[in-house]
């Protein structure tokens, strides 16, 4: 085996932005995209492993306009920590698996592999 190998490429460990819990996507760099599902519960600064690939269901507003068709962008709301249709101050994290109607609270996420 190479000796620079550090991995596998799907979890990665990143000092925690803020506190951060288990299950919910963290953004570690808005700009680019660049974050994952978080593994386990970490404070600030604490060093925490983020999933960066795969299948999520996230919490969805159940409002107007939130419908989406199956391969249409999905983002992270970090303000209210659900996925969204919007770009706006939002950030890019994969793709919906499946449509989502307005009434659904949850959707299906395939995550960004690569930022």
């Amino acid at each position: 085996m190479a000796t620079n190998y550090k991995g596998d490429d799907d979890k990665i460990t990143v000092v925690a932005p803020h506190d951060v819990v288990s299950g919910r996507f963290v953004v570690v760099n808005s700009t680019t995209g660049f974050g994952g599902v978080a593994q386990a519960n970490a404070a600030s600064a604490a060093d925490v492993v983020l999933q960066v690939g795969g299948v999520y269901q996230f919490t969805k507003p159940n409002a107007a306009s939130t419908s989406a068709t199956a391969g249409a962008a999905a983002y992270w709301d970090n303000t209210n920590s659900a996925v969204t249709i919007s770009a706006t101050s939002n950030t890019k994290i994969g793709v919906f698996v499946a449509a989502v109607a307005n009434t659904d609270t949850t959707a299906q996420v395939r995550l960004n592999e690569a930022f």
